[in-house]
């Protein structure tokens, strides 16, 4: 990334010397996501910017209050996107329903989530589409649901909206409520293919300078580059530090884990299962790390000491590595790292859509006590 004077700790294009930054910053932001389409999907954005050129990153307010703007994502299973690889034109496919719809140009991309590889789709649709990519996001990390957004908070809808999927077959959906957009689209996602390449949120940039969340792209492009360039694990935890905020309330060992299938709220998409943790040196607490679609709550010794919308991780001591969920095993020495939200999750509308109580955790975050 080239940097623009005056604009500290942001960048003003997106080459592709830098894909591999923002694959692990993305996945940084999104830790239970594995690794299935890291070479498929890392491979098609460097060459898409090798024959295009840079895609310029901009700040919300460096662009005119009035340009279109929509929001990109990757919608439904990893594994199913995994067997149907796309073809390559979804998501430019998306954005042109809704400018066919609205009759309106788009000037510029931002990713509905700057984390998991809808980051990197936001890049590339802003490179096919040859518009600029906002250096802004809606969620700061990634929820379940499209209606988790800083947007949705503010009053945008999400629709219009496309769905396109791997076969080429598309849904749009046109209802003013965000919660039904979400049910109406997962209902048509298996139809498609198991996966679909969602364009939503149209706006303006003047809307989003109120109502999304800045500075994000550049913040996991920043993330990725010391993932990148450390694998010691105490030195990387202090640099995350002074980047994210993130914080290591313990390591320890695995020493169980539990796939269970308890009753759960039927529109987070996942099924819960929970860790044991043994803490190694400090107070040496037992910790439970409770896990949906992510790490919502870490007990220790039966008191919360973190939960969502904290985004919590595991860091592989032995590599150096972040761990995802579908990796851990028995005996795996891990530190719990515990990074802040961005502030507009801790309010309470916020808590309310995001926080433990919509994981069946109705217990109060520990910021608030």
């Amino acid at each position: 990334m080239t940097g623009q004077p005056g604009y500290i700790g942001a960048s003003s294009s997106i080459t592709a010397e830098d894909v591999p930054a923002l694959y692990e910053g993305a996945k940084f932001y999104s830790p239970a996501v594995g690794d299935a389409n890291r070479s498929s999907i890392t491979s098609w954005l460097a060459g898409l910017l090798d024959r295009n050129g840079p895609v310029p990153l901009l700040r919300v307010e460096g662009v005119p209050p009035e340009t279109p703007c929509v929001s990109v994502c990757v919608l439904g299973s990893g594994s199913a996107m995994a067997d149907l690889p796309p073809a390559g034109d979804e998501f430019e496919m998306a954005v042109r329903q809704i400018e066919r719809l609205q009759r309106v140009s788009f000037g510029a991309v931002y990713p509905l989530a700057a984390a998991t590889i809808s980051a990197l789709v936001a890049v590339v649709t802003a490179a096919q589409l040859r518009v600029p990519l906002l250096d802004a996001d809606g969620m700061g990390r990634t929820f379940a649901l499209i209606h988790h957004t800083a947007m949705h908070l503010s009053g945008v809808s999400p629709t219009p909206l496309a769905a396109v999927g791997p076969t080429g077959e598309s849904v749009l959906v046109e209802v003013p409520d965000g919660p039904r957009a979400d049910r109406m689209l997962r209902a048509n996602v298996d139809t498609v293919g198991g996966w679909a390449a969602l364009a939503a949120y149209p706006t303006t940039a003047g809307v989003l300078r109120r109502a999304a969340l800045p500075g994000t792209v550049s913040r996991i492009a920043n993330v990725g580059r010391l993932l990148l360039d450390s694998t010691d694990p105490d030195l990387l935890v202090t640099r995350l530090g002074a980047i994210t905020g993130c914080r290591r309330p313990a390591r320890g060992r695995i020493v169980e884990l539990e796939h269970l299938s308890r009753p759960s709220d039927v529109t987070i998409p996942a099924h819960p299962s929970s860790l044991v943790v043994e803490e190694l040196g400090g107070l040496g607490r037992q910790l439970r790390i409770e896990l949906r679609s992510e790490i919502v709550a870490v007990f220790a010794d039966g008191a919360l000491i973190a939960g969502a919308p904290d985004l919590i991780s595991l860091l592989d001591v032995s590599r150096g590595v972040l761990a995802t969920l579908d990796s851990l095993e028995p005996g795996d020495l891990v530190d719990v790292l515990v990074t802040p939200a961005d502030a507009v999750w801790y309010s309470p509308r916020g808590m309310e859509m995001v926080g433990m109580g919509s994981h069946g955790i109705p217990l109060a975050h520990p910021r608030r006590r």
